[in-house]
């Protein structure tokens, strides 16, 4: 957590990546831990395909304002997506981003987040919880077994098992 208890997270990519999953099973994570956590998303023109965002504010007391404006934490998915959400971040940010994403990297984590996800779903959808195990590892301040319990949850039963080798696979990208 920052210093001030407060954590704004926001995941950014394209509708059908599963980026709004991630948010509220990170938000409801944060509850189920006895953090305070709000969720908001926004999505682009068209559902699927279009850039949009999920944001998270955790925190350690009651969350005051429930928007995330300068977030500490960006998980970009697609070029568009961080041009359009994830950019404007804190100064010390954490900011994962996919391979693909050709936006300024100076300090970022880059990882094959989309392709892992196809690789082991079969399409963009699981997108999002690999990038919430790369967030996951990289923060270390959430409970991975909350977050898996919140995932198995959260999805259809016929899609549990490969969310969670997503979320394995997120998690075993940072070293």
């Amino acid at each position: 957590m920052t210093t001030n208890g407060r954590l704004d997270v926001r995941f950014a990519g394209a509708g059908g990546q599963g980026i709004v999953m991630a948010g509220e099973v990170l938000a409801a994570a944060a509850l189920r831990m006895g953090r305070s956590a709000a969720h908001s998303k926004a999505y682009g023109p068209a559902s699927r395909g279009g850039a949009s965002r999920s944001d998270v504010v955790v925190s350690d007391g009651a969350v005051g304002f429930p928007l995330v404006r300068r977030p500490n934490i960006v998980v970009a998915l697609t070029d568009e997506a961080y041009r359009k959400y994830g950019h404007d971040h804190a100064d010390d940010a954490v900011v994962i981003v996919d391979v693909d994403v050709a936006a300024p990297r100076n300090g970022a984590l880059v990882a094959p987040i989309v392709e892992t996800a196809r690789r082991i779903v079969g399409t963009d959808v699981a997108s999002g919880v690999v990038g919430l195990g790369v967030l996951s590892r990289s923060l270390d301040v959430f409970d991975v077994d909350i977050l898996r319990g919140t995932i198995a949850e959260r999805v259809p039963a016929a899609l549990e098992d490969a969310n969670l080798e997503a979320f394995a696979a997120g998690r075993e990208m940072v070293g």
